[in-house]
């Protein structure tokens, strides 16, 4: 009676109802025990085991996760169970324990709606069995019943903990993918704004508190739009993903990148001054002319920079961030003028780590 969600649509799970049906069958061997019955009695309880969830798994495959397949797999549920109750003479103890794992099955794991439709299986299947067997109650517990019930009971809450570990992990991974999907842009790789933003809030405060020069740079691409109205949003897609293989060579490793928005990229850069930020710049801005795409060898690619050097004045990263959008304006068609560039030098581990100790944004207020 599991139930596991594939492609935002829950199925059936063939291992969960069996498990369901074993642990009634097994409260029901228990009663049928005591009382010696037939091989048509155990038969009866037998062969639903055997061939009902086959024919449950043809079902859902032939009909597919449809509401009219929903009632027929939640009323047959519940009328094998209904006929095994029948079976065992309404036995108060196997009777009670086949009802609960039922009714728990399809209110817990499904709905109420379930429930209902396999409660009404189940009258239907013990009266209509308690017309053939008279309605025979049996009154007296033997051993054998209470181990058929308490194996039935240890059956099926080893399911449930099985179930209930494989959910819990899978929220888990959902969970760390959606962590992963907000730290990182899927197409550059690079972080993602907001997470970007929780970055450039610790450095903010670390260089305000060391007193260390801070540079924040956004790059942007030139004429992005007419770009994709003339060659198609492919093109401008390989544009994005060609710039940010610029910046991986452009700055250094510990240098925090984002994809800022759909054709702009930030970069935070510490420990430098403003000659090594504006080559930096220009170095950015040379490389990406020299970049070719494969499919559109026509296509030039140019960016332009806006830089702004974190100053005393600014009192939170928003405003930096606004200078530097502002510099971005005054850089679009502005020439440049390139020279030679020194190698930089990697940001050392210690000053990361300091970084990285920082107080984010909630921490901070």
């Amino acid at each position: 009676m599991a139930y596991i969600r594939l492609d935002s649509t829950q199925q059936r799970s063939d291992w969960g109802r069996i498990v369901f049906l074993s642990a009634c069958a097994l409260a029901a061997a228990g009663a049928l025990w005591q009382r010696n019955a037939s091989w048509p009695i155990w038969l009866a309880v037998a062969l639903p085991l055997l061939v009902w969830p086959l024919l449950s798994r043809w079902l859902t495959r032939r009909n597919g996760n449809s509401d009219v397949n929903d009632v027929i797999l939640a009323f047959v549920d519940g009328l094998v169970v209904g006929v095994w109750v029948a079976l065992v003479h309404f036995h108060l103890l196997t009777s009670a324990i086949m009802l609960m794992v039922l009714i728990h099955c399809t209110y817990a794991m499904q709905s109420a709606r379930h429930a209902v439709l396999a409660i009404a299986g189940a009258i239907a299947g013990l009266a209509v069995t308690g017309l053939l067997t008279s309605f025979d109650i049996q009154h007296s517990t033997s051993t054998f019943t209470i181990i058929g019930s308490l194996l039935a009971v240890a059956l099926y809450l080893a399911m449930q903990g099985m179930a209930t570990g494989h959910l819990l992990q899978t929220l888990a991974h959902k969970e760390q993918m959606l962590t992963v999907m907000r730290r990182v842009d899927a197409m550059t790789g690079f972080f993602g704004r907001m997470y970007w933003q929780d970055l450039a809030t610790r450095l903010f405060a670390y260089a305000k508190q060391k007193d260390i020069p801070a540079f924040l740079l956004v790059v942007d691409v030139d004429g992005f739009r007419e770009l994709n109205s003339r060659h198609g949003e492919t093109a401008g897609d390989e544009v994005i993903i060609a710039v940010a293989n610029t910046l991986r060579t452009c700055v250094r490793p510990g240098d925090a990148t984002c994809r800022f928005g759909g054709d702009s990229f930030a970069v935070l850069l510490s420990g430098v001054n403003l000659d090594i930020a504006n080559q930096i710049a220009d170095r950015i801005h040379s490389q990406a002319l020299n970049r070719r795409l494969r499919d559109w060898p026509d296509v030039q690619i140019s960016v332009s920079v806006g830089i702004a050097s974190l100053a005393k004045y600014h009192q939170t990263v928003d405003e930096w961030i606004q200078q530097a959008e502002a510099a971005l304006e005054q850089a679009k068609g502005a020439p440049r003028i390139y020279g030679n560039y020194a190698e930089l030098e990697p940001i050392s581990a210690a000053h990361l780590a300091e970084l990285a100790s920082m107080p984010g944004p909630a921490a901070a207020s």
